[in-house]
């Protein structure tokens, strides 16, 4: 297989002229109700996916069925355009989907989710492949699916297993120690040259927006928390932080320090993550609920992968641009669902959509 990135950015440009373009996403919103928005994406490069999904499903279940199918057949192709360090560095880009995966797992067996429930969210577009979630899916416990991991030694076993063993049990700290262990095992396999750097830069950017999002979440605990106590739980707030980023220590522990959330924004200042936060302010002062704000840094981060497109096209950009461009219309998608399925007006859809199609 040839090495260079030619080749493989050509397969990957082929790719990403089925991705969905705004008349696409027009008469998706438009469909009258879930059965029409699957009629929809059979109009689109979803159509055998969706005509896999329709066998065993209808509505929403078929939607994400397909979604499911169709990631594992595009994005799981990725790793096959590539050889040596390229594919190396591509299962380092993907590995957020096999943490992502991983947490909702463990989420939803810790809350005693039923198995397909939790199958119909993961995204089997990492390394671990669908049939190897269908399996961990269907473990009892939490400890039965890091065990089975560790046996069947797939990527983030022992980081799971070292994660539960010094949690205490608080799901919240396993998860926030995989992150944890994945940004730094990543970044200390990364080298120099400028294909290790643009991924470099793209993780940076993850962890930057994983600890805003983290500082934003506990902004409210901050708020009512006694002086004397503050300092205390500033130190443990810090712990919880994932290294490597590139928003410097001493503004972190700010941030940490801060007495609320519009405190936070206006330390930021002019940074880019400042301005996104800031366009949706008024929205968090009206509902007090800062989910639209990390909604904002999700957005900002998308954005900033997508346009690896237009980086050399002869590196490893044009592939975490797909990436990224990827990542959003199944979130698109899956909003759209959603909406259909609880009758959203289509403004209202719209607004909870990161259209790619201006980049």
């Amino acid at each position: 297989m040839p090495s260079d990135y030619g080749y493989a950015n050509a397969r990957i440009r082929a790719l990403k002229s089925c991705l969905l373009n705004r008349q696409d996403y027009e008469a998706l919103i438009g469909a009258a109700n879930s059965s029409a928005l699957v009629q929809q994406l059979v109009r689109t490069a979803y159509k055998p996916d969706v005509e896999a999904a329709l066998l065993r499903y209808e509505g929403v279940r078929c939607v994400a069925d397909a979604l499911r199918r169709n990631v594992t057949r595009t994005v799981g192709s990725l790793r096959r355009f590539f050889d040596g360090r390229g594919r190396e560095l591509i299962e380092l880009l993907v590995a957020r989907w096999d943490l992502f995966n991983l947490i909702a797992i463990l989420r939803g067996q810790a809350h005693g989710v039923a198995a397909e429930e939790i199958l119909s969210v993961l995204v089997p577009a990492g390394v671990l492949t669908d049939t190897e979630l269908r399996e961990l899916v269907k473990q009892p416990t939490i400890q039965a699916t890091s065990e089975l991991m560790l046996t069947w030694r797939l990527p983030f076993a022992g980081a799971v297993a070292q994660a539960l063993r010094l949690s205490g049990g608080d799901l919240a700290s396993v998860e926030n120690r995989l992150q944890q262990i994945r940004f730094r095992d990543a970044l200390a396999r990364l080298g120099t040259d400028t294909n290790e750097e643009l991924v470099r830069e793209m993780f940076e950017s993850e962890i930057d927006v994983a600890n805003l999002s983290l500082l934003l979440r506990l902004a409210p605990l901050r708020r009512q928390t006694s002086a004397t106590a503050l300092t205390s739980s500033s130190v443990d707030m810090r712990a919880m932080l994932i290294p490597g980023g590139s928003l410097p220590v001493y503004l972190l522990a700010e941030l940490a320090e801060a007495a609320d959330v519009e405190a936070m924004i206006g330390r930021l200042a002019d940074a880019p993550y400042g301005q996104a936060l800031r366009q949706r302010l008024e929205q968090y002062r009206q509902s007090g609920d800062a989910m639209g704000l990390q909604r904002a840094l999700e957005t900002l981060l998308a954005l900033k992968g997508i346009r690896m497109f237009h980086r050399d096209p002869l590196t490893i950009g044009t592939a975490m641009g797909y990436l990224w461009a990827k990542t959003t219309e199944l979130a698109n998608l899956r909003y759209i669902s959603q909406g259909k399925e609880l009758g959203w007006q289509a403004d209202a859809i719209w607004g909870e959509l990161s259209w790619w199609g201006t980049e």
